[in-house]
């Protein structure tokens, strides 16, 4: 005799699976160092666009640097690169693994894959898919100070 499956309780914990919304930020202007105004007013991102504007805030910060940021794992540590001798593949695994540790730390972001890095004379450009709980995009950010 089989027991009927549907008298039987399991215990069941309520898991919390909800992200709480990437929210608004503001679109700021990286090259000009200022937000980006429109009638007066900053103009507003939502979504998937300020998940992008917190990516590219911590690939322009390095970690430790700021007090601020001393109490969480904020931005990359990259400074060791900047006119290193150091081999062309040494730097460009460390500027995965760096990047890599640093942006999934965001509980919207779920992978970073697809590298490519491009040399622009002496500089470097990186650029790699995101892959997040809302979508995917990519990145295309010069790294300003690392030699190639």
């Amino acid at each position: 005799m089989l027991p009927k499956i549907t008298e039987l309780e399991f215990e069941t914990q309520d898991i919390e699976t909800d992200l709480p919304p990437l929210g608004k930020s503001f679109l700021y202007d990286f090259e000009k160092g200022d937000f980006v105004l429109r009638n007066g007013k900053m103009v507003e991102v939502y979504g998937l666009e300020t998940l992008k504007q917190w990516i590219l805030k911590v690939l322009k910060t390095e970690r430790f640097r700021f007090r601020i940021y001393k109490e969480i794992p904020y931005g990359v540590t990259l400074e060791d690169l900047i006119g290193s001798s150091l081999p062309r593949a040494f730097i460009e695994a460390e500027i995965k693994r760096e990047v890599t540790a640093s942006l999934v730390e965001h509980t919207h972001i779920q992978n970073i894959q697809e590298w490519q890095f491009l040399r622009e004379g002496k500089w470097m450009r990186i650029k790699f898919t995101v892959i997040t709980v809302e979508g995917v995009f990519e990145i295309d950010e010069p790294l300003k100070g690392v030699v190639a």
